[in-house]
């Protein structure tokens, strides 16, 4: 009997279909890299379909990626500058929740860490229907201390509800975990490049994130007064949750490391190091940094 050329196409896609199926479900281990949020995002998953998974997780921060990207005038951050004073902009779940948590940490760090860059108090949400507006024209929110740190957690979320056993986001600055394996990452020195503070263990959802002048100088900027941050060199946290690290991260930066390591010590499950303008180094008592 003859095979019809249709039939051969078919049978050759399902071929396919089923050999890559079977690699996805034989690969235990896999690593991705993509250039995304203006750094290197790299996903390491352990567990069936791990190369699947590493690759949507990267999808998953691409999509953070485009919508809170400030400098694209399509992008919901963009446009809920652009109708600052005159209407509210009705968002996605994802804007809302990370502008939502913004202005808790604001809150906790009296004023420290500001997405609106001084101007809180004219931000309104309104949660019922997702919906975000600056009172005042002109005024503007930026998710460059927090977005990066979002975005891990969420590709962590997705890795963990489609069943990986454990693995990695890791966006240089924020970093989450997740399984039992025990992961070592490096603390960099903020004024020697070449140098590591000391090396950390993250292991069971674990989350760090690191705010520091490195390779951008006196970047990180008090909202309070507008002026260069600078009683510390670097900031890094431990906790559960990588967006809440990142966010706080930059504003216990601003605080300074006297108010900053008070704060540090009274949040349950958060354990810190800073390095003060001087290169003092100081740390909470659950921070644990293995010397090399």
């Amino acid at each position: 009997m003859k095979i019809r050329p249709l039939y051969f196409v078919l049978i050759i896609v399902l071929l396919m279909a089923t050999a890559e199926s079977a690699y996805n479900n034989l690969v235990f281990s896999c690593e991705r890299t993509a250039e995304l949020m203006g750094t290197t995002a790299r996903v390491k998953v352990e567990g069936p379909m791990s190369p699947y998974l590493a690759q949507r997780a990267l999808y998953e921060i691409e999509k953070i990626d485009i919508i809170f990207n400030k400098f694209s005038p399509k992008s919901e951050i963009a446009l809920i500058n652009a109708l600052a004073g005159k209407a509210p902009l009705q968002v996605s779940r994802d804007t809302f929740d990370c502008i939502n948590l913004a202005v808790k940490i604001n809150k906790l760090t009296q004023g420290a860490f500001d997405i609106t860059l001084g101007h809180a108090r004219d931000l309104v949400l309104n949660p019922a229907i997702s919906k975000v507006y600056l009172k005042r024209k002109g005024e503007k929110i930026d998710l460059g201390g927090i977005g990066k740190g979002f975005a891990v957690e969420a590709a962590r979320h997705l890795l963990l509800i489609k069943g990986s056993r454990s693995g990695m986001v890791d966006m240089h600055s924020s970093i989450a975990v997740f399984g039992q394996r025990i992961w070592k990452i490096g603390i960099q020195h903020p004024s020697r490049p070449k140098e590591i503070l000391g090396m950390v263990e993250l292991s069971k959802g674990q989350s760090l994130s690191t705010s520091g002048d490195y390779a951008q100088g006196r970047h990180i900027v008090d909202p309070r007064t507008g002026k260069p941050a600078e009683e510390c060199q670097a900031v890094t946290l431990i906790g559960k949750n990588a967006a809440e690290m990142d966010a706080l991260s930059t504003g216990i930066f601003v605080l300074g490391p006297q108010k900053g390591m008070e704060l540090i010590k009274s949040l349950p499950g958060v354990e810190g190091l800073i390095v003060d303008g001087k290169g003092k180094v100081t740390k909470s008592s659950g921070f644990h940094l293995i010397r090399i």
